[in-house]
């Protein structure tokens, strides 16, 4: 009796430690590493659900023709980066998924044939090298990624994500789930 009394004990103190265990890890804050000159962030999840996808650079702006250059500063963490404005919205989206880039969780957006063909324009523009693909939902930048010519081409902008959860309530929020 003693004995199948201490068995249970065990059993059921490991049980309840590994549901800890697995439940710290699913929640956990970190994030994978998502290569060089990519990131992401908690999605701000009060607002309206405006989806904004900006190109941006570190570069500080150049006057034209005496004209001064308007930019908007967008910050991230301890970057700023330089857009013109919003190259795309949602109108310029047709769908949201929630999927992985490699190993990575990411949030892809395909985007309209006219909505391609602006980011395309907007990557391959001058100064191509050095700029950024910034997402911002409700006034927040959530992801950043390296702009490079035809990120576009299949009508799929992937943008990385800190995990998978973060990734679905990107997508819901900009459907208006939430």
């Amino acid at each position: 009796m003693k004995l199948t009394t201490l068995v249970t004990v065990a059993a059921v103190t490991t049980a309840l430690a590994g549901c800890s265990f697995f439940e710290k890890n699913a929640t956990s804050g970190t994030v994978a590493p998502m290569g060089p000159g990519t990131s992401a962030t908690a999605v701000q999840t009060t607002g309206a659900g405006n989806l904004e996808v900006y190109v941006g650079t570190t570069a500080a702006p150049k006057a034209t023709k005496g004209k001064s250059a308007k930019t908007i500063p967008l910050k991230v963490g301890d970057q700023t980066y330089n857009a013109v404005g919003p190259i795309l919205t949602r109108t310029d989206v047709k769908n949201v998924f929630v999927t992985k880039a490699g190993d990575r969780p990411a949030l892809g957006l395909r985007v309209t044939p006219e909505g391609a063909r602006k980011l395309n324009a907007e990557i391959s523009g001058k100064a191509a090298k050095g700029k950024m693909i910034l997402a911002s939902l409700n006034d927040s930048i959530f992801s950043t990624t390296i702009a490079s010519p035809g990120a576009v081409d299949d009508g799929v902008l992937l943008m990385p994500m800190a995990t998978l959860n973060n990734a679905k309530t990107a997508a819901d929020i900009i459907r208006g789930k939430k």
